[in-house]
């Protein structure tokens, strides 16, 4: 996976070079990427282009979760593999694929998760279920959390309106605060999905001040 990275900066900077005109994209945060080790990036899902959009804004190289179907597509599989695009069962039955991304975090990968598992298009990210994964990956492989808020109007992405991509403090392996209790998972998947959310919103509150003035 390290030998493509150069395709995965060339293809990010054409990809975001042509999506400019498009999506009015704006970024805060960057700073808080630079952190060492494994970094599990977590995020709210509201498109299809949220990959897209953070691969492009963020200034690290991150590995990507797509679903396995995608896998058997030709030549959109060797496309997407050598991108450092890995394989994941929705149904979250791949034991393999789970452990393939702990021993690449383990390596000091970056990885991408979306803790609501699925698209949630105009919703509210506060009214989704969120799932344990995120918290799981971190305390078997000690990654450092960057949680990340997407926003934009209404949570529907369209092309020609403004984009927000809110980059969080991040949260290393001692600040999550695992104590060994069965609900661990849930319970500091859904406190990082809360900051998600605050980034979220925060992002929001900025724009209807900006209208205000």
């Amino acid at each position: 996976m390290r030998k493509s990275m150069w395709l995965y900066d060339v293809v990010t900077f054409i990809v975001k070079w042509l999506l400019k005109p498009l999506f009015w994209t704006k970024t805060t945060g960057l700073e808080n990427e630079n952190v060492e080790g494994p970094v599990i990036y977590c995020l709210n899902h509201i498109s299809n282009w949220d990959p897209v959009i953070v691969a492009c804004e963020t200034k690290k190289t991150i590995n990507f979760m797509a679903k396995k179907e995608l896998f058997e597509v030709p030549v959109i599989k060797h496309v997407v593999a050598a991108l450092g695009v890995f394989p994941i069962d929705r149904q979250g039955n791949d034991l393999a694929t789970l452990k393939s991304t702990i021993n690449g975090l383990k390596e000091g990968r970056r990885i991408c998760i979306f803790p609501q598992g699925t698209r949630h298009p105009g919703i509210d990210p506060r009214t989704t279920e969120v799932k344990g994964g995120t918290a799981m990956l971190a305390r078997h492989s000690k990654a450092t959390v960057v949680p990340i808020g997407v926003y934009t109007k209404d949570y529907k992405v369209r092309i020609f309106r403004r984009v927000y991509v809110n980059i969080g403090k991040p949260k290393t392996f001692e600040e999550l605060g695992f104590t060994g209790a069965r609900d661990d998972y849930d319970r500091i998947t859904g406190e990082i999905f809360n900051e998600i959310c605050n980034l979220c919103e925060s992002a929001k509150e900025n724009v209807n001040a900006k209208k205000c003035k």
